[in-house]
């Protein structure tokens, strides 16, 4: 995994995907939440990702994979799962903690996305970290250990 300082978004060009993490969540419009952090800055550019990936969190709930959701104009977002489903109010999900053991489960699904061998660029930031309140001394090896393919940056706040 390569790190480099910088803004995630400025790689959300066609050819890379860029990894939000989120909530297992959703409201009754059926959009996640994406209320702090990575995934806010995501809503309020891309006002369509809250309605992809809250669809298929209400599909798949507690069993949630990574997941990738593109636009026509060629940007492609991966949803990470950081922060598991609140069974009894799913719209309150995104103001849970994160989960360290979805964040390696999103991990190693992540390092197989699409194909280890596909020449695409995956920009992630230090996922759980932020709102989700996890340690960068913990997230950091998971990542380090599942990830080891230059295909693989992560994009720290420069």
């Amino acid at each position: 995994m390569q790190r480099i300082k910088g803004d995630l978004f400025t790689f959300a060009v066609p050819g890379n995907a860029i990894v939000i993490p989120g909530n297992i969540g959703w409201t009754r419009q059926g959009k996640n939440v994406m209320g702090a952090g990575v995934a806010r800055q995501a809503a309020y550019r891309w006002p369509d990702l809250p309605y992809g990936f809250g669809t298929l969190c209400r599909r798949w709930r507690e069993k949630t994979p990574v997941f990738s959701h593109s636009f026509s104009s060629g940007e492609c977002f991966l949803f990470f799962p950081v922060k598991p489903l609140s069974v009894d109010a799913p719209w309150l999900s995104w103001r849970g903690p994160a989960s360290l053991t979805l964040v390696e489960k999103s991990t190693r699904e992540l390092a197989a996305w699409p194909k280890p061998e596909s020449d695409s660029l995956i920009y992630l930031p230090l996922v759980g970290c932020g709102n989700g309140g996890l340690e960068r001394a913990v997230v950091l090896p998971i990542l380090d250990r599942y990830l080891a393919n230059d295909r693989f940056i992560l994009v720290e706040i420069g």
